[in-house]
């Protein structure tokens, strides 16, 4: 994995960019996933979809895939419960009409345990 997970979301961008910058096309950026990014063959398929929400108006065709979780630091809580939050990291790759890469969109979503 070439990604540091507990890195912030724009050092895992720069990074993403870093091997697929803006103006990739749809394969390139599939051919990288595949090869340097899921090294689980077990990992959920990834597929490009049509964008939904419009939140990057550009935008046609994405390509989402996980990178992965981790835990972050414990929180005692209730009496000294300890709290764990684990954090999922995904990265979404947008493209234009075109199949170019116009945006990297990195999220890290919460759950406690």
């Amino acid at each position: 994995m070439i990604v540091d997970l507990h890195a912030h979301r724009g050092e895992i961008r720069a990074v993403l960019l870093q091997r697929t910058p803006l103006g990739s096309n749809v394969k390139s950026v599939l051919d990288f996933i595949s090869k340097q990014l899921q090294e689980d063959k077990g990992t959920s398929p990834v597929t490009v979809e049509r964008v939904k929400d419009g939140s990057e108006p550009r935008a046609v065709k994405s390509v989402r895939a996980y990178l992965g979780q981790y835990y972050d630091h414990p929180e005692v809580v209730f009496l000294s419960a300890p709290l764990l939050m684990q954090k999922q990291v995904t990265a979404q790759w947008l493209f234009d009409s075109h199949d170019r890469l116009i945006n990297v969109v990195v999220e890290k979503k919460n759950g406690i345990y």
